[in-house]
């Protein structure tokens, strides 16, 4: 059984992203996001919690009233016609503080954007195949602001990094030509996000990222052993600007019930004048609508010694549409169920937290249909591990 489990491993990541969605324009943007979020959905944004933690609204980093640390790892699954992927990684690492009585801070990064793709065809005189590796990473600094009992205000500044290598290799008659076009990314886009109480039972939140830099790809597209190459400065014009609406019925002391949803838009002629992130003849950007609904249990007492009670839960539903589609209207949508658990240690020092999403994704005569698992783990602890103990 051991060595089964390891040739599963080691067949899943010899064939890593080869999703047939990643070929497309970006791949999979702002695929990932904490455990709590990926386990509720868009209703995250209206979400306070002084205990965890969310930094999906700035908004919400007024909830803060200790020093919290949080670190999250995911991996996702893909099969395609019987093939399983697999791509593992560390997605989020964060801080929040508060800063006296009326405002929060945080400072995190975040995996958001996978070039990670492998493609072959073969052509009536040889072959073409491509390989394609990197990503991007944002860098944020969260403020949070009490304007009221029942309005708290946020603003987040994002800073994007990434690296991108894409080889293409044109086999000919025996000829083979190698073609490299590597580069660095980097942008800034800036988030808003507001928090109200409208009662005691119910909570609304919204939040829009809109870049104000759009991400540049600057580097080289060149022929491999010559010195034949061309300077790249690319923007990203395709770049979406994202919304995300929730709302929170507090149905009672341990029961949530929510609804979230989101929106991203693209510049609809976003991808005519690129080169690297061109989309193939015949497909068009689209925007992605989302709509999640989730209810969430949370724990009878997180001090218990009962372990039992500590433990609290979350599941829902999820569709969306992908963010590309054929000249023929035919969209792409993707379905999935959520859910995910978390359990806090008695001493209110940390809290583990787990999701899973599973769905498919596919459209009538678009790319062939896909089916994904995105698994995360997620740990938050706060600075009581730090304080000192007094002894008598």
């Amino acid at each position: 059984m051991k060595k089964m489990i390891m040739l599963f491993l080691v067949l899943a990541y010899s064939v890593m992203g080869q999703s047939a969605y990643y070929r497309l324009g970006y791949g999979d943007i702002f695929p990932s996001t904490d455990v709590l979020g990926s386990s509720v959905g868009h209703g995250v944004v209206a979400m306070e919690d002084s205990l965890r933690m969310t930094v999906h609204n700035p908004a919400s980093l007024t909830a803060s009233n200790r020093v919290h640390f949080g670190v999250t790892l995911g991996s996702v699954f893909r099969s395609i016609n019987g093939t399983v992927t697999n791509k593992t990684r560390l997605e989020q690492l964060f801080v929040s503080f508060p800063l006296g009585k009326k405002f929060g801070m945080s400072l995190g990064t975040h995996a958001i954007a996978d070039f990670a793709s492998e493609y072959a065809s073969s052509l009536a005189e040889g072959s073409f195949s491509e390989h394609s590796e990197g990503g991007i990473w944002e860098f944020n600094l969260g403020l949070g602001y009490d304007f009221s009992e029942d309005i708290k205000l946020g603003l987040k500044l994002h800073t994007f990094q990434g690296l991108l290598r894409r080889e293409a290799i044109l086999q000919m008659e025996g000829n083979q030509e190698l073609y490299v076009v590597k580069g660095n990314i980097s942008g800034k886009s800036l988030e808003a996000g507001a928090i109200s109480n409208v009662s005691d039972k119910v909570s609304l939140g919204m939040t829009i990222n809109i870049p104000f830099d759009t991400p540049v790809l600057s580097g080289r597209d060149s022929l491999a052993g010559s010195a034949i190459y061309t300077n790249l400065e690319e923007a990203m014009e395709a770049w979406p600007t994202t919304i995300k609406l929730g709302i929170v019925y507090h149905h009672s002391k341990t029961m949530n019930f929510m609804a979230g949803i989101g929106q991203q838009l693209f510049s609809a002629s976003g991808f005519d004048d690129a080169r690297v992130f061109g989309i193939p003849a015949g497909w068009s950007t689209e925007p992605v609508a989302s709509f999640q609904v989730a209810m969430q249990k949370l724990a009878i007492d997180r001090t218990s010694r009962y372990w039992i009670k500590r433990t609290g839960w979350q599941t829902g539903i999820s569709i969306k549409n992908y963010y590309l589609m054929r000249d023929s209207d035919n969209m792409i949508y993707e379905l999935s169920l959520l859910s995910g658990a978390n359990l806090a240690l008695r001493n209110g020092k940390s809290i583990f937290v787990i999701s899973g999403e599973f769905g498919s994704r596919g459209g009538e005569e678009s790319l062939p249909d896909e089916l994904f698992a995105r698994m995360k783990l997620g740990i938050q602890i706060n600075d009581v591990w730090f304080r000192k103990v007094k002894r008598r």
